[in-house]
């Protein structure tokens, strides 16, 4: 079997056509040979010998077939063709002969199966002619011509690649009688796969994937694109999208699985990339909104939308076809000419497609406009209060006034247009306070001509802070905007600055008060300078709706505060709708006091958050003073839920969470219980540790609570503490009560922790678990992590778990880091029951002293089982072990691989060297029994030939490594992707760490 480590790094799009194809013509000496291609999709008239290439192109996958339609004349002869049919592969197609000469033959035969994207090449030994084939299966023929009685003997001297094959070859050789050779058959058959991603509806920029956390895949147009690496059958895979381009959404057809086969995934990036008027916006009653998309439609694309926004007349939607970057990328939406759109908040919910291929939109997207009965307008330049506001060149001066001039909206339907400029919220009444069905929309032109909602020109921001505000409460805060209670139907305000002032003891953005109405729709928020507190947006009893905004949390000056960008408190369960936005955290103006808190994100209620709608974020806690040890208990935290919230639900997925330096610094923190599920089996979050903590360090910290955490991507951040303990973790759990949580598919890379005085404790964690339920898994997660370095206890680990019940702790992929004190790829504490370690593959990582072990038990039962593990050492010293147990013995090891340890268990100050009773296959030798056949059977000391291939574990049957490693006798788990468990593949006999081989055994 082809080695998969002979693999070729490609170019990651594939080149699908067109192609050309050629014919060669030999031994004509008359005239008038007409060819055809395709039943006259193209066709030569060929007067003598010579290559010969027909017009007409093809692509990957289409059928070709070249036949006679005149034979030459003045002489008459009779040509024939050999491989002149089949199916177009990655090539030009050039492996057909014409021939024409009676006492010459053709040497040729059938392909089937080819499909690497690199080319398969022919050798006759006879006279040492090469054919290049791009046939992906049918007929082929070399381009000579041989007479009755030669030799001919045809090889493989090229093997395909992009997928790996290995192509036999049958009735290769033998002597040419008097007639063409057409029996030559070659078969290609895969030994390893591509990951195969059909790209579209992208219509600028770059879209870039990874497979297993390691290998990335930039693609930059529509088309098809193959990951370099080839992967073996049985091999897992992991596909997620790391950043799309700007203005698209992209969503992946599938994403993880079992190769057994090329893996085909469609990458639908089709997204509307600007809409005029913008989303959210004033839509005047004749109005044509422009669509412009990724890709190009037809003006029935969206024929079947829905929704609210309808016409008086009710005549039927024109849809006009335009362009704005590439032919017909634009889609014009009209009320017929004698018609116009209904009044009020109207809403449509896109179903378009596009034109080639009929590729749905990549995400749901709902337009949303306000068509308005009564309008007010408002102008820094001409405007003034005593002007009726009724028309562009009668604005009013202050927004406020222009609110007042409407005496409420019955309608439910007004709207305040806002030219550029500055606005002062507290001229009238202290801040701007918002009325039910009065919108505010800014960042007009001058004049009223055009809605540039973008650009923020109309700038929102206190001039002084009034009076008033000198009482402001983290309940009453002193804010910009205000809606409170009486707001009982819908007001969007879009297209501002939005800047509160300084200094009060709380400050606000905007501040909602006990309503559900307001739409805060791409706006830039600044919550100021509070002494106490700050936020971007406060909310307290109310359901935000938060869309494509950039909010900042402002400054706060006192000790302690918190700068938040959204806060949160309700006293009844919510379900905000935070989409798309740029949220941060609060800063520190002077970057000195100790017990600050910059939280992006805050739910402080005493009931639940539902946080299904919260999604495509970027949150960030900012940098907080980290001086040590000055610095008590510093805080940078993304999002933050408090401990009351214990009715908290929904998935949490698609966000990008950053935190940075602090004390204390965490991605997602939940002080208490919920049910939220961080991450989906299609996609979670991208978690960034981008600072230097003190204390604490992690991605999610989850306290007192059962939880999912599912497919996220964790990148861990720093700590460096003198003569002090310190910690970084990738996931830090600890259940309530001894429940069931779901740990499974997440990657876990990087992380320092470090105490440069070798002092103190240090650690660095994958994950972290404590007192989890038997029902709970820690399975197929992927793990490398960086160094601990401190004090006698220190460590780093890929996973710990303590006081647990029967977990089942599978699948996993550990590459542990080093340590100047204790590495241990899994580390297992105070557990008395029948814990499950099944078919994880891991490394021990290292450290210098020798405390080294790929599983570290301690304070154990006899129940606990190992079993269908690859362990690998990496320092083969004399304390170290595979398998360090120190004061128990384990309930069975079976069916496991050793790998670079002398010492394949210690256990109960015993070093074991040998494992009874034999192995798979292996000798029946004991030298110090570990226990009974029957339980500690069918170990293997070997080297499994893990081949890691940027970051990503294949496993290659060698001579000296059979796969018969592979067929160990499992009764523990069943198949996972058929649903009957949780083993990585497709065969229930069949295992090997945490991949499986389902090849056959050879060697």
């Amino acid at each position: 079997m082809q080695s998969v480590s002979d693999f070729l790094q490609l170019r990651s799009l594939l080149n699908t056509g067109p192609f050309s194809v050629t014919v060669r013509v030999s031994g004509q000496v008359g005239s008038g040979l007409r060819l055809e291609l395709n039943s006259s999709l193209s066709s030569l008239t060929i007067n003598s010998d010579g290559d010969y290439e027909f017009d007409a192109k093809l692509v990957t996958g289409q059928n070709f077939t070249v036949s006679i339609l005149t034979q030459p004349t003045l002489p008459a002869q009779t040509c024939s063709v050999n491989g002149g049919t089949g199916v177009v592969g990655f090539g030009n197609i050039a492996t057909i002969i014409v021939n024409c000469d009676p006492l010459r033959y053709s040497v040729g035969g059938t392909i089937t199966g080819l499909d690497g994207a690199t080319g398969l090449v022919l050798t006759n030994a006879f006279d040492g002619s090469t054919l290049s084939v791009a046939v992906a299966s049918g007929t082929f023929a070399f381009t000579q011509t041989y007479v009755s009685g030669s030799t001919y003997n045809v090889t493989v001297t090229t093997q395909p690649n992009h997928p790996v094959q290995n192509c036999s070859v049958t009735n290769g050789s033998g002597t040419i009688g008097i007639v063409d050779i057409t029996t030559i058959s070659i078969n290609c058959i895969s030994s390893a796969y591509p990951i195969e991603i059909t790209a579209v509806g992208i219509g600028s920029g770059n879209l870039t994937l990874v497979n297993n956390g390691s290998e990335n895949l930039p693609i930059a147009s529509d088309g098809l694109y193959r990951f370099p690496t080839n992967l073996p059958p049985s091999s897992t895979y992991n596909v997620q999208i790391v950043s799309t381009p700007p203005g698209h959404q992209c969503v992946l057809s599938s994403n993880s699985g079992t190769i057994a086969g090329t893996v085909s995934i469609v990458a639908n990036c089709f997204s509307v990339l600007a809409y005029t008027p913008r989303n959210g916006g004033v839509l005047q009653p004749t109005e044509s909104i422009r669509l412009v998309f990724s890709a190009e439609v037809n003006t029935g694309s969206c024929a079947g939308s829905v929704g609210t926004l309808d016409t008086n007349l009710s005549i039927p939607i024109v849809f006009t076809l335009a362009t704005t970057t590439f032919a017909n990328d634009t889609l014009v939406v009209s009320p017929a000419p004698t018609d116009s759109w209904l009044t009020g908040h109207r809403s449509l919910t896109l179903n378009c497609v596009t034109n080639v291929g009929a590729y749905p939109l990549s995400s749901n997207i709902t337009l949303s406009y306000l068509i308005p009965s009564n309008l007010r307008y408002v102008s820094e330049i001409g405007g003034n209060d005593g002007n009726t506001g009724f028309t562009a060149a009668t604005p009013k001066r202050n927004i406020q006034a222009a609110i007042d001039s409407f005496f409420g909206c019955p309608s439910n339907d007004c709207a305040v247009l806002v030219a550029q400029g500055n606005y002062d919220p507290t001229i009238i009444g202290d801040r701007i306070q918002l009325v039910s069905g009065i919108s505010l929309f800014g960042s007009y032109e001058l004049g009223f001509t055009d809605w540039r909602p973008g650009e923020k020109d109309s700038i929102i921001m206190m001039s002084a802070v009034p009076a008033s505000c000198a009482a402001a409460t983290a309940t009453n805060p002193c804010a910009s905007i205000k809606a409170d209670a009486t707001v009982t139907t819908p007001v969007v305000i879009s297209g501002f600055e939005i800047r509160s002032g300084n200094s009060a003891p709380f400050m606000a953005g905007v501040f909602l008060d006990s309503t559900n109405n307001v739409r805060l729709i791409d706006n830039t928020i600044n919550a100021g300078t509070g002494a106490a507190g700050s936020a971007g947006v406060l909310s307290i009893n109310s359901t935000p709706i938060l869309l494509l905004n950039q909010i900042d949390g402002g400054y706060c000056t006192a000790s302690p505060c918190t700068a938040a960008g959204v806060l949160m408190n309700s006293t009844a369960l919510i379900s905000p709708m935070i989409v798309g936005n740029v949220i941060n955290g609060g800063q520190d103006l002077s970057n000195s006091i100790p017990d600050m808190t910059s939280v992006g994100i805050r739910y402080a209620g005493s009931v639940g958050i539902d946080v299904t709608n919260l999604r495509q974020n970027i949150i960030s806690g900012r940098n907080v003073f980290n001086g040590d040890p000055a610095a008590t208990s510093s805080t940078s935290v993304a999002f933050d839920v408090g401990s009351l919230a214990v009715s908290s639900a929904g998935v949490l997925t698609g966000n990008q969470f950053n935190h940075g330096d602090g004390y204390l610094s965490y991605g997602i923190r939940f002080n208490g219980a919920t049910s939220i599920q961080i991450g989906s089996s299609t996609g979670g979050n991208v978690i960034n540790g981008v600072g230097l903590a003190r204390l604490e360090n992690m991605g999610i910290k989850i306290t007192n609570s059962n939880h999912v955490i599912r497919r996220n991507i964790i990148n861990l951040g720093n700590t460096t503490r003198n003569n002090a303990f310190n910690t970084v973790a990738g996931i830090y759990f600890t259940s309530a009560a001894g429940g069931n949580a779901f740990i499974d598919s997440n990657f876990i890379v990087g992380g320092i922790a470090n105490d440069p005085t070798n002092a103190s404790t240090s650690q660095l964690l994958g994950i972290y678990a404590v007192s989890l339920g038997a029902g709970s898994t820690i399975t197929g997660n992927n793990i490398r992590l960086g160094s601990a370095n401190g004090g006698g206890t220190s460590l780093v680990s890929g996973i710990t778990v303590t006081n647990s019940g029967a977990i089942l702790l599978a699948n996993n992929w550990i590459q542990n880091g080093t340590s100047n004190r204790n590495a241990r790829g899994i580390n297992l504490s105070g557990i008395t029951t029948a814990m499950r370690v099944f078919h994880n593959t891991v490394s021990s990582g290292g450290d210098s002293i020798g405390n080294d072990a790929a599983i570290y038990i301690q304070g154990f039962s006899n129940s606990l089982l190992i079993e269908n593990n690859i362990l690998l050492m990496t320092d083969d010293a004399a304390n170290n072990a595979c398998i360090y147990n120190v004061n128990g013995s384990a309930g069975a090891i079976r069916f496991n691989v050793f790998h670079n340890c002398a010492n394949l268990v210690f256990q109960t100050a015993v070093n074991y060297d040998d494992i009874c009773a034999g192995g798979v296959p292996g000798a029946l030798i004991c030298v110090t029994p570990l226990g009974l056949a029957g339980n500690f059977g069918n170990n293997l000391r070997l080297d499994p030939n893990l081949t890691s291939l940027i970051g990503v574990y294949n496993y290659i049957p060698t001579l000296a490594t059979s796969c018969q490693i592979t067929r160990s006798t499992n009764f523990v788990m069943a198949d996972a992707y058929n649903g009957l468990g949780i083993r990585p593949g497709g065969d229930g006999l069949v295992s090997l760490g945490a991949i499986e081989y389902n090849l056959p055994c050879t060697p």
